[in-house]
């Protein structure tokens, strides 16, 4: 599994980096990589190199134009008031429970 393409479906902690929905990276072989994968924080990168979209500010890899202006807008612009932070951490919870709702029925809790 390491060094496997994947994309992340929500926002995750890895390793020492932040990754941002729909970023394309490479498994480091860390030892939650298969629970990440089973939860539904992550998907397998199907797609070719040539499809992915740059982050010019910093050079990260997206699967399409929407996810690396998402990206964009909340590393690379503007600080937010700790107001417009909630208000916009709140949009992007219930944007994601729709579009990538986490498979917490396959929780080793709930089998």
């Amino acid at each position: 599994m390491a060094g496997s393409k994947v994309w992340a479906k929500r926002p995750i902690g890895y390793g020492n980096q932040e990754i941002d929905r729909g970023q394309v990276f490479d498994l480091a072989g860390a030892r939650n990589d298969e629970k990440l994968l089973r939860l539904g924080y992550i998907a397998p990168f199907e797609g070719k190199p040539k499809d992915l979209v740059e982050c010019a500010a910093c050079g990260a890899q997206f699967i399409g134009g929407d996810e690396r202006r998402g990206h964009y807008e909340k590393r690379h612009v503007r600080v937010l008031s700790p107001e417009e932070e909630d208000a916009r951490t709140e949009r992007e919870e219930r944007f994601l429970a729709e579009v990538a709702p986490l498979h917490l029925e396959k929780t080793e809790a709930s089998q």
